[in-house]
């Protein structure tokens, strides 16, 4: 059971981690295309980054940079959130698998209500009692996290989106070419753009 869950956290702790690198747009990037694959802009099959973004994207740079910090700040909330929201849980599995059971008489009630209130420290808690109140601390704790980073990664996603398009509208072939020839029905002019 213990390796069950260990498993099942692990897999929901990397789950905002293994997102970013899920591809949006499947495009053959020739031709100086820019295509958002997850959490990365790729420019002709290269990931910009920071060593290599000024050079490839110099006019675009401080804009991505601005773009690219959000969206790191948004995943990094999230995924913190996501993380402690976990945590929290396994610590209630764990106090409620630990737990003896339910006072069910007056007498066992009037003594486990003596036992909490002959606590001077956080020590004397039965480790189950502190799971139980570290679950409910962590859960509290990532709301705020969940909050701020879930909208802040939607935000910066599409501004991520929105810096690709204006690249590729920016940089568009613009050559329009016109000649004059031989076509398969006799002479004519052809318009290229």
């Amino acid at each position: 059971m213990k390796k069950l869950l260990f498993v099942v956290l692990f897999a929901l702790a990397t789950v905002g981690a293994s997102a970013q690198y899920k591809g949006d747009v499947v495009v053959d990037s020739l031709g100086g295309i820019m295509v958002k694959k997850g959490g990365a802009l790729v420019l002709d099959g290269v990931k910009v980054r920071g060593h290599n973004a000024e050079t490839m994207i110099p006019e675009y740079y401080d804009r991505w940079r601005k773009v690219n910090l959000g969206y790191n700040i948004g995943l990094g909330l999230t995924t913190t959130g996501c993380t402690l929201f976990i945590t929290s849980a396994a610590a209630y599995m764990y106090a409620r698998n630990n737990a003896p059971a339910p006072p069910s008489t007056w007498a066992e009630l009037v003594e486990f209500y003596e036992h909490i209130k002959g606590i001077d420290s956080y020590r004397d808690f039965m480790p189950w009692e502190r799971a139980l109140i570290e679950s409910a601390r962590l859960k509290y704790l990532s709301f705020p996290f969940l909050v701020a980073g879930i909208p802040t990664l939607c935000v910066y996603n599409s501004r991520l989106k929105q810096l690709a398009t204006d690249y590729n509208e920016g940089h568009r072939n613009q050559d329009v070419s016109l000649s004059f020839g031989g076509q398969n029905n006799g002479i004519g002019f052809a318009l290229n753009f």
